[in-house]
């Protein structure tokens, strides 16, 4: 919850069945939620999502509460969704009558929930919202760097509400073990320095991911991806139980195979036209870290 409030007040509660496209729920929840950050009497709002979802909205007032019940958009939102995201949903008006507020002993900054990890010229971090514009400083400054080696990107990924929902997803991935993005920044944590992604966790008797990566035109030769990527594979082996991390990479990326070859990564074949990368069917050379 985001703070303590004087009772009574009011909550907005919906709560679906299981849901069947989680990705496009989650976007236009996250547009919801905005939406209703905006509406007066607005308080706080709560979302939990596993195979079903519950979001639960706050207000000041039962009249403002009410409101936002019959809100246009909500209901809309919720009509699609009843169309391709769930086959039902409950919509409750609640009173919070009392309100009882825990706090630890430990601050939340002290429990170190989300990874902050000291490098010999930087810090490696999963990025919180407060960061989203050293995100999108980074995207845009390493555009024209970046594009021969990425998929093609549309104007909206640039965007400051892109690189915002872009830290929240890594965030959430994080707290539902799904995966994990370290960011290497400066020392004094005012610039993005490169970017690496530990992506599709498997657990049980895989216990794999994937990794993405890449590094700010100006410092490439200076052994900063290498830096990020030592430090990142520590933190995820033994942090997180992950031992065996797979790479690929384009045959012509040299720079991107001696990083990998630097960290032991061992070549494990040639996946044909295997990535579309800036509007071109790419073959590439598949790589894996086994820690085990």
């Amino acid at each position: 919850m985001e703070g303590d409030y004087a009772t009574p007040y009011y909550a907005v509660s919906i709560e679906t069945s299981e849901l069947r496209d989680d990705v496009m729920y989650r976007v236009m929840t996250e547009k919801v939620m905005d939406l209703a950050a905006e509406q007066a009497g607005y308080l706080y709002a709560d979302w939990v999502v596993d195979e079903s979802a519950k979001l639960v909205f706050y207000w000041r007032k039962r009249e403002q509460a009410e409101a936002w019940m019959n809100h246009t958009m909500m209901l809309r939102v919720l009509s699609i969704g009843g169309q391709f995201w769930f086959d039902r949903y409950s919509l409750k008006l609640l009173e919070v009558q009392k309100e009882k507020v825990v706090l630890s002993h430990k601050s939340w900054q002290d429990n170190a929930r989300f990874p902050v990890i000291k490098t010999p010229r930087g810090v490696l971090k999963l990025l919180s919202l407060e960061e989203a514009p050293l995100l999108k400083a980074y995207v845009n400054e390493q555009r024209e760097h970046l594009v021969q080696w990425e998929p093609l990107r549309g104007e909206d990924y640039y965007s400051d509400e892109t690189c915002y929902l872009r830290v929240k997803e890594m965030r959430r991935d994080f707290i539902e073990d799904r995966g994990c993005v370290l960011c290497l920044l400066s020392p004094e944590r005012d610039r993005m320095l490169a970017y690496s992604n530990y992506s599709q966790f498997v657990r049980g008797i895989s216990q794999s991911c994937f990794l993405g990566y890449s590094l700010a035109a100006d410092l490439q030769g200076q052994g900063y991806m290498h830096e990020c990527l030592s430090a990142g594979i520590e933190y995820i082996s033994k942090e997180l139980n992950i031992d065996r991390i797979q790479a690929c990479y384009m045959p012509r990326n040299h720079k991107s195979a001696a990083v990998l070859a630097r960290l032991k990564f061992e070549k494990e074949g040639v996946a044909r036209n295997y990535l579309k990368i800036n509007g071109q069917w790419e073959d590439h050379t598949l790589t894996a870290l086994t820690l085990r």
